[in-house]
């Protein structure tokens, strides 16, 4: 893996209140989509994925920039 991104630490961000938005540039195909959000060790991923036969199917992961760990913080939504 180019960015050593494990398959559970992918998981984990879809299970750690994640921020999704439509990648409207990779979507010509079949709808992709962008999961900012962090793993149950602290780190700061963003996710391309599609749905696939009711699966999500992961296309890209690596760790945040600065500008979309800003994006991420400002936008998560505190779990109660």
């Amino acid at each position: 893996m180019k960015h050593k991104v494990e398959n559970s630490e992918c998981e984990e961000v879809f299970f750690n209140n994640p921020v999704f938005l439509p990648d409207r540039l990779h979507s010509q195909i079949e709808d992709r989509y962008h999961a900012f959000g962090i793993t149950n060790n602290g780190r700061f991923l963003l996710l391309a994925f599609t749905i696939r036969k009711n699966k999500i199917r992961v296309v890209s992961a690596r760790n945040q920039d600065k500008k979309e760990k800003e994006y991420y913080q400002k936008n998560r939504r505190e779990v109660k």
